[in-house]
């Protein structure tokens, strides 16, 4: 027979059995970085849920394009040109090559402030383009360009053709004493409407006229070239008869 030593003996052990704090979420985060496959499952998923949340949120919305500014016509002093560097409330960029003047507004991000040309804006860029130098002469006297060589007048010549290309020309540079040209309306860079009318008019009357000389039916009156053969012969026949 067993003693009460035996039934202490039988008896569990007391004391704290539970599991350690955390143990569930150190299993889970144990399984998920033991298994590749596991790894790659919640990289997916990462992925999906930020897919997600990004479509989510409202686009933003780019800003608007500036509007464009109305085409310019004119001629410029020096000191006309000057204020149209970009730092205008319109924004608008004048630059002049050679003699005329050209809209650069569309390379504002050059010839406007803080760009790269941002010199040439308002100013006469002939003799820096000419040699090479992207610096401001300071100086507000027109500048006849004699000095120049032939390689340089090359040079800003090949300038000029790629602002004929890309730009508006807005008008002339003047010289010191010289008159603006009065641009009109039409010169506007519109095709000559009136001219192309009258090209399209000269053929159509031309045609009209050789139809109005032809007998339309047997019944009309003889051409003026019948005439005049008749009234040679001495008239026509019925003519004889009335006068015999």
């Amino acid at each position: 027979m067993s003693g009460p030593e035996t039934v202490a003996s039988a008896a569990p052990p007391t004391g704290d059995t539970s599991e350690p704090s955390g143990g569930l979420l150190y299993d889970i985060v144990y399984e998920i970085i033991s298994s590749p496959l596991n790894l790659a499952l919640v990289g997916v998923i990462s992925f999906l849920l930020y897919k997600i949340s990004k479509s989510r949120q409202p686009a933003t919305s780019l800003p608007a394009p500036p509007p464009e500014l109305p085409r310019m016509r004119r001629d410029f002093t020096l000191a006309e040109l000057k204020p149209y560097d970009g730092t205008q409330p319109d924004g608008r960029v004048l630059t002049a090559v050679n003699g005329n003047v050209y809209d650069v507004t569309k390379g504002k991000a050059f010839y406007g402030p803080g760009g790269t040309y941002a010199v040439f804006g308002g100013r006469d860029a002939s003799r820096g383009l000419a040699t090479f130098q992207i610096t401001s002469s300071g100086s507000d006297e027109y500048d006849d360009l004699s000095d120049l060589k032939s390689h340089e007048m090359a040079s800003m010549r090949e300038w000029e053709m790629q602002f004929k290309e890309k730009y508006y020309l807005v008008g002339r540079l003047l010289k010191p004493g010289e008159k603006p040209t009065n641009y009109s309306d039409e010169d506007e860079d519109t095709p000559a409407e009136g001219s192309e009318l009258k090209k399209r008019a000269t053929p159509a009357a031309t045609d009209s006229s050789k139809v109005e000389d032809k007998p339309t039916s047997t019944d009309s009156a003889p051409s003026l070239v019948e005439a005049s053969a008749s009234a040679a012969t001495g008239g026509t026949e019925d003519d004889k008869q009335k006068a015999e």
